[in-house]
């Protein structure tokens, strides 16, 4: 007997009786009236709907937006700030190049060497005029603070009594770096000596982060906050201050041959100078000593009145007498320094490293010319930023000098409508106002400028501007380019 066998047709599987159950199915229709079931399929959404996202994930993605947007164009303000520190710098260094070495190969008339002897003698005296008991820098050590890499006055001091015994007729630094002098190295302090002793100088901005508050008899750093403790380094370590003119307290710990308190404020007057010990912000104990400035009593009564106006408790003050100090300026065993200093930090204060001033002139690469060298010139900008000095050809010095004489400069946006502090964008245009070297480093410094730098004729000049917007310009790993 055979079987037939009988496959069930679509049209026989949606006839009623094949229900097994009084139960509808909802897989078949429940009566011919109904419409034929469907079957769903999974077609690819519409191209308009790929990216759509929750109105969270969108108001996220905007904010983020608008934040990098704003932060671009803060760091692009930023570099106008860097710019102008930067130009200041290249302007001290051309104008003391000028008025030490550079004028002896060129003539000079009686008012430009007036001028010159004007221009070294402010250096010293800065400051003097807000109070008429601020002393200015000690006669000794006035050489140190005019020369362009501030070498240690002790050091310099006795090179000056040799030329002084010369009669070359070439002035003191020319004669001691490309002169007749340049091969002279005396005993009392050799060269090498000479050329690592720099005083290290501080900027406005670097002067910032060794400023004190006292504040209900404690002595605070103003950034920081943080109390003075100078009893967690060495016992050696001796801690030094000055009060500017102004009355600002500035202290930091003192460094032979490095780091004195001309260095505070670069050679400017004080009010008063010396030596202190802090424990967790309260003053034990004060000295009136100071090689550089050599203050008075009066200076040292000055200092006691302004800390009893601050709520410092002088009766348990140790005053000493600065005789009693045995680090002497006449001391002729100043210890050799290293090329990299220690950590003046101490943990509870956070302070810049001090480092080295490299030798910054041209006539440091000549005094020792080593092939492949290149002089270096570094200090600490704001934000612990550190900028080499840019080469800018004298050319673009004076072109951007000469472009200031008939109408203001952009320096410090005097001549902007806005507010020059603001992140919107005024400060930006601050910029196009520097040399093009200048430019470049300070986007540079601010990781605002391409990773492979491309050549001269590849940038984009928009009136004379190399434009930080051009394609390609990076804001950092994780952002995306500027455009």
């Amino acid at each position: 007997m055979e079987v037939q066998t009988h496959t069930l047709s679509t049209f026989d599987i949606h006839q009623p009786q094949f229900r097994s159950s009084e139960y509808p199915n909802p897989t078949f229709p429940l009566s011919p009236h109904d419409p034929p079931l469907q079957t769903p399929t999974h077609a690819p959404p519409e191209p308009h709907t790929l990216g759509r996202a929750c109105p969270q994930t969108t108001a996220a993605l905007k904010v983020q937006k608008v934040y990098r947007s704003y932060r671009t164009r803060r760091r692009l303000a930023d570099s106008a700030v860097v710019a102008e520190e930067l130009w200041w710098q290249v302007i001290d260094f051309a104008r003391l190049n000028h008025s030490t070495i550079s004028f002896f190969n060129l003539p000079e008339s009686a008012a430009s060497r007036w001028s010159r002897v004007k221009l070294n003698a402010s250096k010293v005296g800065k400051g003097l005029y807000l109070d008429a008991k601020a002393q200015k820098l000690a006669f000794q050590h006035w050489i140190e603070a005019i020369d362009p890499r501030h070498r240690y006055g002790h050091n310099l001091h006795y090179y000056y009594e040799e030329w002084c015994k010369t009669d070359s007729g070439q002035p003191f630094f020319y004669w001691l770096d490309l002169g007749n002098g340049k091969n002279i190295d005396l005993e009392q302090c050799p060269r090498s000596k000479l050329r690592k002793q720099c005083i290290k100088y501080l900027g406005p901005q670097e002067r910032e982060h060794y400023e004190f508050i006292v504040c209900e008899g404690k002595i605070i750093h103003k950034q920081s906050g943080d109390l003075l403790h100078t009893k967690e380094d060495s016992k050696d370590a001796k801690w030094i201050f000055v009060m500017s003119t102004s009355k600002k307290l500035y202290a930091g710990k003192k460094k032979k041959g490095l780091f004195h308190h001309s260095s505070f404020l670069a050679g400017g007057a004080t009010l008063a100078a010396g030596r202190l010990e802090v424990e967790h912000g309260v003053l034990k104990s004060i000295s009136a000593y100071s090689g550089h400035y050599r203050p008075t009593d009066d200076a040292l009564n000055s200092f006691v009145s302004y800390l009893k106006e601050n709520g410092v408790n002088i009766d348990e003050v140790e005053v000493r007498n600065p005789k009693d100090d045995t680090d002497t300026y006449e001391d002729s065993k100043v210890s050799e320094i290293a090329t990299a200093p220690e950590d003046s930090s101490n943990g509870k204060i956070s302070k810049p490293v001090v480092s080295e001033e490299a030798e910054n002139t041209a006539s440091s690469i000549k005094e020792d010319p080593q092939p492949g060298s290149v002089g270096s010139y570094k200090r600490t900008l704001s934000g612990g930023l550190q900028s080499p000095r840019a080469d800018v050809p004298k050319k673009a010095i004076l072109q951007r000098i000469n472009s200031k004489k008939a109408t203001k400069s952009y320096q410090l946006g005097h001549q902007l409508s806005h507010r020059w502090s603001t992140g919107a964008g005024p400060r930006i245009g601050c910029v196009a106002d520097y040399p093009v070297e200048l430019r470049l480093q300070a986007l540079e410094m601010l990781n605002l400028s391409p990773k492979v730098p491309p050549s001269p004729s590849s940038y984009r000049f928009v009136g004379g501007l190399v434009s930080p917007m051009a394609n390609g310009t990076r804001i950092d790993s994780d952002e995306n380019s500027v455009h």
